[in-house]
């Protein structure tokens, strides 16, 4: 799924350099989905006024805490604390991205999101295929079924919202920056 929506796909060496840092990317992972539950709640908090958004994106908020719980119950059993918060310079940049008009904010917040969840989703394909620990292995491929369904959601909410054409336009535009993002940036042991 992943690999039709991104422009490009992730470096190979990357899953080998994630995988011999099996505890560094918990932490990042951990984080993630910690800024992905709020990123979700502060879009219903911004746009109280649609009422479309509310639902959706509070159950994927429900859903991405589960996600953190289970990914802090890891670290737990490593006898590993959350670290703190290191930063995600790929979402940041992405972030960047968006517009400051707010209906344009909002397509663009949307349509982050769902490339941030599209490039995760890619990311525990890979790791799911490689991890040669079981426990890690089915956490990632449970985590890459969920990525799939949260782009998926985030697109079909713009294109509400939206409208196809304005979504398809954006995204293009959107989607090629991330590649230059993605290329512009050091492979290291973090999801993005």
């Amino acid at each position: 799924m992943s690999a039709r929506f991104l422009r490009t796909l992730t470096d190979p060496a990357w899953a080998a350099l994630a995988l011999a840092s099996p505890d560094r990317l918990l932490q990042d992972h951990a984080h993630c989905e910690k800024k992905a539950a709020a990123s979700a709640l502060s879009l219903v908090a911004t746009y109280p006024e649609r009422v479309a958004l509310a639902q959706p994106l509070v159950r994927l908020a429900q859903e991405e805490m589960q996600h953190f719980f289970r990914v802090l119950a890891e670290l737990s059993r490593r006898g590993l604390p959350l670290e703190r918060d290191a930063g995600d310079p790929y979402a940041l940049a992405l972030l960047q991205l968006a517009r400051a008009a707010r209906e344009e904010r909002l397509l663009d917040r949307l349509l982050v999101s769902a490339i941030i969840e599209a490039r995760s989703c890619e990311r525990f394909q890979l790791l799911g295929e490689a991890a040669t620990e079981e426990r890690l292995a089915r956490l990632y491929r449970d985590l890459f079924l969920a990525e799939a369904r949260h782009q998926t959601l985030f697109v079909g909410l713009a294109t509400e919202t939206f409208g196809q054409a304005a979504v398809e336009g954006r995204l293009a535009s959107l989607l090629d920056a991330e590649a230059r993002i993605l290329a512009a940036l050091p492979l290291r042991a973090a999801i993005h």
